[in-house]
């Protein structure tokens, strides 16, 4: 117990002051009354001392307790008499509330109010909890979806924190139940105060990862509002677009859906592509269960490939998906060759490749293609653009020529050069090669025992790129090597990356993303305005993190993913509250309102204690209690 207005002393010296003006103005005579008299009273008789009456005690002790009573209700009242000490009434409370994507669905029962969400419901309740807060408290808003973020500082002004709730929006990420009270805790034992509640706000919806691994912090007081969240609910999961494998101009589309619900439902899953009907499927989805649609979509130009799920339910955000469909290039290559059949079968398998074999007598120096191959030819102009020179002539060489050899032994690749990737075989089998003496700005890719065969430079002009091969590989022996292929590849790859990249579009939840990758890549994460994201490579996956709607592109290697995070990200499973804690609004008996104000009951009650003592004792008794009595005549 302590007063906040008064120490203990200034308190005992104001109730001695006023209970002794009281005790002695009672030990006078309060009651006076005009009475008729004979004038022989006042004669005192001679000899005789004169009578004194001394009033030595109280004529009315109750009245004058209840007056102490009452006067000591209105000094507490002054004092402003608070139980549990200075540092009980003050405590510090954290209040989570529920962000995730998932509170923007519609409530239950109320399909056709817009404005009715769970989002809503959370802010009444988290509105009525913060009316039950005694006002010497304070009280800091934490937002929880994927991350738990500070709203606001430790506040006592409610209309700052009420501010702060009203202004909570659903966000697009996932409850991280777990990570946000973790966090709540920290705040609180950071906070220099003694520790009030810990208050989660929403339905409770985690991940099963979550789920699985879920710890909670220990805390003194936490308190769960729940909000009922019975709500049926399917939607899509994702939608995945790869390139066909056989075809340049087909993505094949995988959609995703899943029921959230407790009762079977059927749903039609539609697809367009450039405003375009591409299908639609009929999926019957089990309560809590996955279905997966398959599409086929022929283009070759860029769009934006739209998924709609009908029939539309108490969350829409997850019935509508879009991607954008980057354009499918090939690679255009001239071929200058006398022996055309040596080399079209490599260039023939694939699909994203478009050769034009032509023989060395009709080369023409204008023609722009995305790679030019000049088979055991050097023309008398070089051509612009990318060239790979096949074996050229010795009495012609690009890079001179130190000396000729015929099965060279000791070969060796360069290991950190994309042009020999993949390339570690020392057997193969070489029919003829020239050995290179190369200049300062030539970059060695392949060498033998007596020097360099294979080498890498840039054009003299500063428009192109060369890489000179002094051998033929697809001669003699080496054309069956696996060796052959490989090199070649690495070679087209290197002329145009973007088209032989394997590309997949996709569309998923914003939140935390993982991309799996094959060996010690290069990784590049990017947005659409060519920043750089943070990420992380673990347990050979790719992860990052995308709080808002955004399209990002993940390069790998060879492989490209653009994750196009539109889909609110969804929960699992339903996270049941610990027994023994605090649930629901405060009452009026509530723990929490251990140190409520008690000076306006003292003084109300002081109020009445003085007035009842008036109305029982006072000099002017009210109309209803007097009795008059008749006046008395002086007798003759």
């Amino acid at each position: 117990m302590e007063f906040l207005n008064l120490s203990l002393v200034q308190f005992l010296a104001a109730f001695g002051a006023v209970a002794a003006v009281s005790v002695a103005l009672y030990l006078l005579d309060r009651t006076r009354r005009k009475q008729i008299v004979s004038t022989l009273r006042f004669w005192v008789e001679p000899g005789k001392a004169a009578p004194v009456t001394r009033r030595n005690r109280i004529q009315q002790p109750l009245s004058l307790l209840l007056q102490l009573i009452g006067m000591a209700l209105l000094l507490l009242a002054i004092a402003q008499l608070q139980f549990g000490g200075r540092q009980g009434a003050r405590r510090d409370h954290v209040l989570v509330m529920d962000t995730s994507a998932w509170m923007g669905a519609l409530l239950p029962r109320a399909p056709n109010r817009q404005d009715a969400t769970l989002m809503d419901l959370a802010r009444a309740n988290a509105l009525a909890w913060l009316r039950a807060v005694p006002e010497t408290d304070r009280v800091l808003l934490v937002r929880a979806d994927a991350l738990a973020t500070p709203t606001t500082s430790w506040e006592t002004d409610r209309r700052n924190t009420a501010r702060a709730i009203l202004e909570s929006q659903p966000g697009s990420t996932a409850l991280n139940l777990s990570q946000s009270l973790q966090f709540a805790k920290q705040l609180q034992d950071s906070s220099g105060s003694l520790p009030g509640e810990i208050v989660y706000v929403g339905p409770g919806r985690i991940s099963n990862r979550e789920a699985n691994n879920l710890s909670l912090p220990k805390m003194p007081a936490f308190r769960v509002l729940t909000i009922d969240d019975n709500i049926e609910n399917a939607g899509l999961r994702s939608v995945t677009a790869r390139r066909s494998a056989t075809d340049t101009g087909v993505w094949d589309v995988l959609v995703r859906t899943r029921n959230y619900g407790r009762r079977p439902k059927s749903v039609n899953v539609t697809l367009n592509f450039a405003n375009a009907p591409q299908g639609a499927r009929e999926l019957d989805l089990p309560p809590g269960g996955e279905q997966e649609a398959s599409f086929t979509v022929h283009s070759r130009a860029a769009g934006v490939l739209e998924a709609r799920l009908y029939p539309r339910d108490a969350f829409g955000a997850d019935n509508y998906a879009s991607l954008e469909l980057p354009e499918l290039r090939s690679l255009r290559v001239i071929v200058y060759s006398n022996r055309p059949d040596a080399i079209r079968p490599a260039l023939a398998s694939d699909p994203r490749v478009v050769a034009e074999i032509r023989p060395t007598a009709k080369y023409m120096a204008e023609d722009k293609a995305g790679l030019v191959i000049l088979h055991n030819f050097r023309p008398p102009v070089r051509p612009s653009g990318d060239v790979l020179w096949i074996d050229p002539p010795v009495d012609l060489p690009l890079v001179p020529i130190r000396e000729r050899v015929t099965q060279p032994e000791g070969l060796d690749w360069a290991p950190d050069q994309p042009l020999t990737l993949g390339l570690r075989a020392r057997d193969v089998q070489i029919q003829e090669t020239s050995i290179f003496d190369p200049g300062p700005k030539d970059v060695r890719l392949a060498w033998v025992a007596k020097g360099p065969i294979m080498l890498t430079n840039t054009a003299a002009d500063g428009k192109g790129r060369n890489v000179v091969m002094g051998f033929d590989p697809f001669d003699g022996a080496m054309r069956y090597e696996l060796a052959t292929p490989l090199l070649l590849a690495n070679v087209l790859r290197w002329a145009a990356p973007d088209v032989f990249r394997d590309v997949d579009v996709g569309t998923q939840s914003a939140g935390a993303v993982s991309m799996p990758v094959a060996g010690n890549v290069p990784v590049q994460v990017l947005t659409d305005a060519g920043v750089n994201l943070p990420f992380n490579v673990r347990d050979k996956s790719v992860e990052f993190f995308a709080g808002d709607p955004a399209r990002v592109r993940v390069i790998a290697g060879n492989s490209e993913r653009v994750y196009s995070l539109t889909l609110p990200e969804m929960w699992d499973v339903k996270w049941t509250p610990p027994a023994g804690i605090r649930r629901g609004i405060p009452a009026w008996n509530d723990a929490l309102r251990r140190n409520r104000d008690w000076w306006p009951w003292l003084a109300i009650a002081g109020a009445l204690v003085l007035l009842g003592e008036w109305t029982a004792y006072g000099r002017y008794l009210p109309l209803r209690l007097r009795v008059v009595k008749p006046r008395m005549e002086r007798a003759a």
